[in-house]
This record gives C-alpha cells, structure tokens and sequence, in this order.
C-alpha cells in the first residue's frame, strides 16, 4: 500500500479502471433523468428544436476544457482534484476556496438528487400499491445505501454503478430504437433541423445552455480517482475523454430522434401540455406501456446512482482536506482494512442528512424546492468551478516547464476559459429559471455560491496568519512532485 503524499496511509490503490471511473461519472450526470426532466425544459423553454445542437455545442466546450484539465492530470494525483489543480495554478487561498465551493456544490447537487428520489420513489410506490409512503423514508434509504457502499472499496460502488447505468441507458437505447422502428413519422421524413445553427441559436439559447451544461456534470470528477486507479495517467484522460464524448452524442442522437418521432413542428407545443411526462408520452406511442413503466422505475436507479458517485466525490475532498490539516485531521485517515474514506463518508452523509430532515420537517415539497433549488445553485457552482480551474491550468503551464504542448497547455485552456464563460453569465443571471423563481430566493442562492467560495478563501489566510508552517505544507501535500 503506496503513502499518501503526506506519508498517511492513503486510499486504496489500482482498485478501478476507464470504465469503472466512467461509470462513476456517467452515473452523476444520470442520462436517464436528463432525458425524462430536463429535455422538456431545454424544449419548452429553451432553444425548442434546436435542443441536440445544444448537445452539441456543449460537448465541445467540455472536451476542449477536458483537453488542459486532463494534461494537468497527468502531474498531479489527488482525490481533491479541482482543489488541487487550482492550488497550483492560482495559489493556496483560491484553491482552498475551490476546494469549499466544490463541497458546496457537489452537496447541493446531491441533495436534489436526493430528494427527487424520495419524490419518484413515493409516487411509484403509491400508484403500485396504493401506500403512501412519505417520501423522505426512501431518501433515508437512499443515503443509507450510499454509505454502505461508500465505506467500502471504490470497485464495490462501481459494479453497482455498472448495473444501474446499463440499466437505464439500456431502456433509452430500447425507446431509440423503438422511435426508429414504430414512430408514428417515418425516418424518411426525419429532419436535420436540430443541429441546424439557425435552431440551435434560437429562443432562449441561455436556458438551453445552461440546462444541457448541467446535464454533463459528473464527467469532471474522472479526476477524483486518480488515487485509486489503475495506471492514473493513462486511465484518467481516458475517462474523461469517453465520458463526455459518449454523453455528447448520446444526449444529441436521443434529442433528435425524440424531436423527430412527435414532428419539428409539434415538439415544442408538446413539451409545454406534457411538461415533465414528454418523454412518457413519447414512450406510449413507440413502447406501449410496459416500456414506461420501464422508464418511471428506471429514473429511480438512475436517481440512486447520482446519489452515490456524488457521495463518493464529496467523501474524497473531505479526506483530501482532512489529509491536509485543513479542517478535522481525522477525515484523512482511512478505513483500517478497506482502504475508503470512511469517516469522511459518514460526515458527507450526516451533511446531508441534516438538510433533509429540516425540509421534511418543514413539510416542503421534495421535487419543487429540494430538487429544483439545490440542484439548480450546484449546478452553476460546477460552472464556476470549471470556469476557474480553465485559468488555473492556463496559468500552471505558463509557469511550468513540465508540458510544452501549444495545443494542450495553452490554446485548449484559454479556449476552455471562453467557452465556459458564457455559460457562467447564464447560470448566474439565469439563477431564477434554475430554481424557479427569483426574488429573495434567487439572492439567498447566489449569495450561498459565492460565500461557499470566499469562505475558502479567508480560511486559507486565516491559516497563513495562525499556523505559517502548515499554510506552507499545503502545496508539498497535492500529490505528485513536478
């Protein structure tokens, strides 16, 4: 068992390979769920038509920022992943803000996920059997079910993530193909007006963005386990790449063909009588209603998967902080035989849970506020996170000797940077749509973001001023040495 850079006993090691890492992210992004409930928004809401070239446009911002993220990759290895990338491109105090931020962040997307499971699970249970079953009781369940598996080795967590992402990308292949096979338009007639740039820059193009942006996030946590992958320089890039390129073209071909089986003409009115049953509806013509009871169970695994890939990412900045001295020194050890983060999974749960419970016990709706606001502000943390990280690569290789690349280190970030950055203006200003309202919420929210950022920030230097030694220490613990 290798040291962790600072000569604790760290994680696990060689416990999981591409694909097992590309079942962790994928699993974040839950495909299932984007197709469900985000499609009929970006439709109805955003650029209409034009919803697959969004897909478009969206991976190839991604894959141009994955092409710095994965070079630094490459000289550094460690579970804190942005945190550590930014330490070292922009300095201690802006990496331990990223560092906050991406806890904020990462918690907040767990939380909706969270209670969106509670959500879907309750109203299946109840249509099923005819039991109403609160719904916080399955988000219990739910978060019970990622710490066991969170405690134990990474690959534990990735076979399960294994089955439940083949499951539902299964049930979305089986609705593609039945769109081919039974749709009430005949592929002869199908049109290529959703990649069409005159669609895809329609109507409200920031919703769109912002919505189909969202529908990737997970695809930057390949990263996060480095420590515990096989062959960590090779496998990361790897993953990465294939994550964000397979969610591309999955999203895309799946918004087009959807689009295509109801008509250009007809998909928008659709989206707005239909709303969050589009796909459903769809599914009824082409699968009959097997295939959507398929569907609505489906979003629940995928669902859980979400729920698990976020606990483990949250789980490992803790142990990296922790592993630092930065917060309770206790959350970098690890588990005596197992090698995980256990303590650190416990706290990231206990985090959560505590959140649940206030909301259950206030008696909100699960899928109104705890699904639609936590998801929304964490989605745009993600986006500053990355906008960030974009200049702290650019950055690290205009110090640095160690990769010379012109493509790689210097044009790919600053093109990263630009891409990025207009989805950033469209999360920010757009806060509202993403958490349905804006007012005081809208300020509580975006207020939240920020300070989850400046909080790091002024830790760091409250560190510098107290401890000057260990502030000192922070950049030899990140992992490799350059």
């Amino acid at each position: 068992m290798k040291d962790s850079p600072d000569g604790s006993e760290g994680l696990a090691r060689n416990q999981i390979g591409v694909l097992g890492i590309v079942f962790f992210v994928v699993a974040a992004a839950a495909p299932l769920t984007v197709v469900v409930a985000l499609f009929p928004v970006i439709i109805g809401s955003g650029n209409g038509v034009g919803i697959a070239g969004a897909f478009v446009a969206v991976a190839i911002v991604l894959t141009i920022f994955a092409v710095g993220y994965v070079a630094m990759s490459k000289h550094i290895t460690n579970a804190g992943a942005f945190y550590a990338f930014i330490t070292r491109g922009l300095g201690r105090p802006m990496g331990l803000g990223s560092a906050s931020l991406a806890i904020f962040a990462y918690n907040a997307i767990q939380l909706g996920v969270i209670g969106g499971f509670g959500y879907y699970a309750a109203e299946f249970t109840s249509r099923h059997t005819g039991v109403g079953v609160p719904w916080w009781v399955f988000s219990g369940l739910a978060m019970g079910a990622s710490l066991f598996l969170g405690v134990r080795q990474i690959h534990a967590g990735a076979r399960v993530l294994a089955v439940l992402l083949t499951l539902e990308t299964g049930v979305i292949l089986v609705l593609n193909i039945g769109i081919l096979v039974n749709s009430p338009n005949p592929v002869s007639d199908y049109s290529f007006e959703p990649f069409a740039p005159s669609a895809v820059f329609a109507g409200a193009i920031g919703v769109a963005l912002m919505f189909a942006h969202a529908s990737f996030i997970g695809f930057e946590g390949t990263a996060i386990y480095g420590e515990e992958a096989k062959d960590p320089k090779r496998t990361v890039p790897r993953a990465t790449y294939t994550s964000v390129i397979f969610m591309g073209v999955f999203y895309a071909v799946t918004a087009f063909l959807i689009v295509n089986s109801v008509g250009v003409g007809n998909i928008v009115d659709l989206a707005g009588s239909e709303g969050g049953n589009l796909v459903f509806a769809v599914s009824d013509s082409v699968l009959g209603r097997a295939g959507t009871e398929a569907f609505q169970l489906l979003v629940i695994t995928s669902l859980f998967a979400a729920i698990l890939t976020f606990h483990n990412n949250v789980a490992r900045y803790l142990y990296s902080l922790g592993r630092q001295g930065v917060i309770w020194k206790r959350l970098g050890t690890t588990h005596p035989t197992r090698k995980s983060p256990a303590l650190a999974c416990y706290v990231q749960i206990a985090m959560v849970a505590v959140v649940v419970a206030v909301f259950a016990i206030l008696g909100l709706d699960p899928y109104t506020t705890l699904f639609t606001w936590w998801t929304g502000v964490g989605a745009a943390g993600i986006i500053l996170l990355q906008t960030i990280a974009s200049i702290a690569i650019f950055v690290f290789f205009r110090r640095s000797t160690v990769d010379k690349r012109p493509w790689n280190t210097f044009i790919a970030p600053l093109l990263g940077v630009a891409g990025l950055l207009p989805f950033l203006w469209y999360a920010i200003t757009g806060m509202d749509v993403l958490l349905g309202g804006g007012g005081w919420l809208q300020i509580t929210f975006t207020a939240m973001l920020f300070a989850s950022l400046a909080i790091g920030v002024i830790g760091a230097y409250v560190i510098k001023a107290r401890s000057p030694q260990r502030y000192a220490q922070l950049n030899s613990t990140l992992g490799d040495r350059l």
